[in-house]
């Protein structure tokens, strides 16, 4: 393996966890734990601290951070702990990418308008077919209806929503009715 040249890391715990336990998740299902945010500045201070042997100066040039490796912005503080990434990230190096919390999407009216606020244009929504896989493949009840939630949401608040559809043998079915839901 080629020396891993860049000096910009990012440093992701997982402070609130994931109401989902979705089977294609290839970070597995840990239990829903609470991080301190005193434990958080300790791990982020430890990596920013890091001076590699031989060298005296630190190892990284820019860092990311982020309270969150699973889902985004799923603990009830969620405002706060996006403070916190800003507050510990060097310059624009903490966003949201196009991930944001379906599940806040779908059961908290002001979400998405802060999500907008906070520099949201496009959010991915994952589906496994229609309501019965969605929720199956996922783990929880009710995940389909949230995401056409979500969508209304996103759409409102004038972010484009990202349809990500799996397509596995139980999903080839309903194709063609998930094409009209589309439309």
């Amino acid at each position: 393996m080629p020396p891993l040249r860049s000096r910009r890391y990012a440093v992701m715990v997982d402070l609130a966890g994931c109401p989902n336990r979705c089977r294609h998740c290839w970070l597995g299902n840990p239990p829903n734990r609470r991080v301190s945010r005193e434990t958080f500045r300790d791990v982020v201070q430890q990596f920013r601290a890091w001076v590699r042997p031989g060298e005296s100066q630190p190892f990284t040039t820019a860092l990311g951070v982020f309270t969150w490796y699973r889902e985004p912005d799923f603990a009830p503080d969620y405002r706060a702990l996006w403070a916190l990434e800003q507050e510990l990230s060097d310059r624009g190096e903490a966003r949201r990418f196009e991930l944001l919390s379906i599940w806040r999407l779908a059961h908290d009216e002001d979400y998405a308008r802060w999500a907008r606020e906070i520099g949201a244009e496009a959010c991915q929504i994952s589906f496994f077919g229609l309501e019965e896989n969605t929720d199956y493949f996922m783990r929880r009840s009710g995940a389909f209806k949230d995401a056409l939630v979500a969508t209304e949401r996103l759409l409102a608040a004038g972010i484009r929503p990202r349809w990500q559809l799996f397509l596995t043998e139980r999903a080839i079915p309903e194709l063609e009715e998930f094409v009209e839901l589309i439309e």
